[in-house]
């Protein structure tokens, strides 16, 4: 069983600074998600410089495919040591989580990361060991379905530090707050807002250390499949659509003939919702095991405008219209799966239409890349 990794993040300067001493980068590769969090020793511009100066050096080594112990070795014998107070000038931790749901992760003078497992604190084996002169400590977990892995830097502990929680909130309340918050429906930026929220919160407004947030959210990969257009060669209808329905995840139809092509493989009928219908865009329809069916290259058009000026969830989340829905749809998702048929529609060769009708393949692509920019996997399949 493969997994998806969700993550979402969140950073909180201390006050009266400008930057965040704190360091977090998260990126997705085909078979894993590497994260890397440093915590630059003080607070602003030096304490940034040295934090980022860690997380770069970290996830260019682990991109380029070196063991996580040659990586801490490196960073062990590249980061500078406080000659004073005899402290490394960073601390780290570093992870990285596998598709088939395997997690490695170590630790360098950091708080211990938080596992939840059904909405319960688990503890997370780990063994200690010197690598280039540093104590690190190492865990490797099987993760599940349902799982969450929290990173947090010193500013989430120190929390409410002489006032309400007068030696900090600390990491037993944290994992207790965890354990509360944790619902399922959250996604992992909610999860990350949340506790940063509270952590403001303690600090009344106004932290008195650099706070850094990373949630992980384990969970299955959400796909959707949009089929715009017939295949190029009648003859492949049949193969193009059986494939089509029996694809994993949502299943998004656009384009009235590509409509009735699918109903009639279905054998079942497809019905026009004219409530749905405005100005711009034309109604959606509704045909029984597809998810959503809508008009064809004006609801992409505007979907594509939509996406380009910025459209988040939150925005389209009421809209009835058939490129809101198809937003909605495209941003719910990991990975989006055009299947563009190729077949030349009689009705866009009328001069009396918009320029646009013949430039569906274009504006896939302008979408696929919209979405690749916001870390939707983006495929796209010409047919």
């Amino acid at each position: 069983m493969r997994l998806f990794y969700e993550w979402g993040t969140r950073q909180l300067r201390k006050r009266s600074e400008e930057l965040c001493g704190d360091s977090i980068t998260v990126s997705r590769r085909a078979d894993s998600v590497t994260l890397a969090l440093s915590d630059g020793l003080g607070s602003g511009v030096k304490a940034n410089i040295l934090a980022t100066l860690t997380t770069r050096i970290a996830m260019h080594l682990l991109e380029n495919e070196l063991p996580l112990a040659e990586v801490v070795e490196t960073l062990g014998k590249t980061l500078p040591v406080c000659q004073v107070r005899k402290l490394a000038y960073s601390t780290f931790a570093l992870a990285q989580f596998f598709r088939e749901g395997r997690a490695r992760i170590v630790e360098f003078d950091t708080p211990a990361v938080i596992l939840l497992r059904e909405r319960r604190h688990l503890p997370l084996p780990s063994h200690e060991r010197v690598i280039g002169g540093k104590t690190i400590r190492e865990s490797v977990v099987d993760l599940e379905v349902g799982d969450w892995v929290v990173f947090v830097s010193d500013g989430v502990l120190n929390a409410g530090i002489g006032g309400a929680y007068p030696l900090g909130w600390g990491w037993d309340q944290t994992a207790r707050y965890l354990e509360g918050h944790a619902h399922p429906e959250l996604s992992a930026q909610d999860l990350a807002e949340k506790l940063a929220e509270t952590v403001s919160e303690l600090y009344a407004g106004a932290p008195g250390d650099d706070v850094t947030i990373a949630v992980i959210k384990v969970r299955h990969k959400l796909v959707a499949t949009v089929l715009t257009g017939p295949p190029a060669s009648p003859e492949n209808d049949e193969d193009i659509l059986d494939r089509f329905v029996k694809l994993h995840g949502l299943h998004v139809v656009c384009g009235g003939t590509t409509a009735k092509i699918v109903s009639r493989h279905l054998g079942q009928p497809l019905d026009v919702d004219l409530a749905t219908m405005t100005p711009d865009v034309p109604p959606l329809a509704r045909l029984h095991n597809v998810d959503l069916v809508t008009e064809g290259i004006l609801t992409l058009t505007r979907a594509n405008e939509l996406l380009r000026a910025g459209a988040k969830k939150e925005t389209v989340r009421f809209r009835t219209d058939g490129a809101s829905a198809l937003v909605r749809v495209l941003l719910d998702v990991d990975h989006v799966h055009f299947l563009v048929g190729l077949a030349v529609n009689p009705a866009h060769q009328n001069p009396n239409l918009p320029a646009q009708l013949g430039m569906k393949l274009a504006v896939v692509r302008e979408m696929a890349e919209e979405l690749s920019k916001r870390g939707t996997e983006v495929t796209v399949e010409c047919v």
